[in-house]
């Protein structure tokens, strides 16, 4: 876990500056939320198959990104009703918000998590 932990961290850094860098463009708008989105989902499903004890931080960002995830499965993925629709779509404008914030803070959650094990 302590070299994943050292890869993740480095390489979820790497990753939010891509975001940034692709966003600031403005060729593909929106882009930074999968760009940077994607990459963290993954790291955060290998995280929580891990044994350790998880933190705070990594347990409000899975309180706050899953329901995300779930409603662009369910909203793009799913012929829904309308009204459930209209309600998924609620979370995502949401978490158009919150997301960046979410994303450094897992990051330095990594960080943390990097930095015990040394």
């Amino acid at each position: 876990m302590k070299t994943f932990a050292k890869y993740d961290f480095y390489i979820q850094l790497v990753i939010l500056a891509a975001g940034i860098i692709i966003e600031s463009t403005g060729i593909f708008g929106g882009a930074f939320y999968f760009v940077v989105g994607i990459p963290q989902f993954v790291s955060f499903l290998i995280r929580a198959f891990q044994p350790e004890k998880k933190s705070v931080l990594y347990t409000i960002y899975g309180i706050l990104i899953l329901p995300v995830w779930v409603s662009l499965l369910l909203v793009f993925g799913l012929k829904m009703h309308p009204e459930i629709a209209e309600l998924l779509l609620l979370i995502l404008m949401g978490a158009l918000f919150y997301s960046p914030v979410m994303a450094v803070i897992y990051i330095y959650d990594n960080f943390r998590l990097y930095k015990s094990y040394k």
